[in-house]
């Protein structure tokens, strides 16, 4: 799952874990990021921080 770095010291069903930069520079074209988003108590915020996350991966 893709989970972005200020998540991942959650524990979750995933197995295998990266963050959305890691994704990036080994080629994905696209990024589900679903619970991260969802789950958080600001998911607006959550989305702009994995969004900065992502862009600063380009």
């Amino acid at each position: 799952g893709i989970r972005p770095a200020w998540t991942l010291d959650r524990k979750d069903d995933q197995k295998r874990v990266t963050t959305p930069a890691s994704a990036i520079k080994d080629g994905s074209d696209y990024l589900v990021i679903g619970r991260p988003i969802r789950d958080a108590k600001d998911p607006v915020a959550a989305a702009i921080m994995t969004a900065e996350e992502i862009e600063a991966a380009l």
